[in-house]
């Protein structure tokens, strides 16, 4: 579907951008545009899961902290600021850690959109990984980046679980 909307010459996106007298870019074809093409069907993707996760952290809040700050004169901005973002950073720590694992794993959006091309702007580390073992038949070479790609969402992930202390209240 991305592929159709973003498509350079019959998109609807572009044919938007032309009725506001925008020229639009070759999303998927042009080396300077293709991985934000990539990046924008990505995200719109996960915005669900994402809105879900945020949205049962917002329903955990309890209604007594936000009664209790307007009865001691706390604005809206001071009740957002002072209850919600601090009980809402556990569910933005797991969102955070989630996406970082799923973005850097990202395959098929960059396979059917762009199968790593124009000219290699959207190769990502799994398509290296997916074209060595079944388009090289370098299963070997490919098995060994999985590791090395293991070995650093782990240790990213473990930098992220190690800072989630600074900001993160469990309250």
């Amino acid at each position: 579907m991305w592929r159709w909307l973003l498509d350079p010459g019959t998109g609807i996106v572009n044919y938007a951008l032309s009725l506001v007298g925008i020229d639009g870019p070759g999303w998927w074809t042009d080396p300077d545009w293709a991985m934000a093409s990539v990046i924008l069907a990505s995200a719109w993707k996960d915005l669900g899961f994402v809105m879900v996760i945020l949205l049962a952290g917002l329903q955990a809040i309890p209604e007594e902290y936000y009664e209790a700050a307007s009865v001691d004169g706390a604005g809206r901005w001071s009740r957002f600021r002072h209850i919600t973002v601090p009980l809402l950073t556990p569910s933005l720590f797991f969102v955070l850690v989630i996406s970082l694992i799923n973005n850097m794993q990202v395959f098929d959006q960059v396979w059917v959109m762009t199968k790593g091309g124009p000219a290699g702007a959207t190769s990502v580390v799994v398509e290296q990984i997916v074209r060595n073992a079944f388009s090289y038949g370098q299963m070997g070479y490919a098995a060994a980046m999985s590791w090395i790609f293991f070995l650093v969402l782990l240790v990213m992930t473990a930098i992220q679980f190690r800072f989630q202390r600074r900001w993160v209240t469990y309250g």
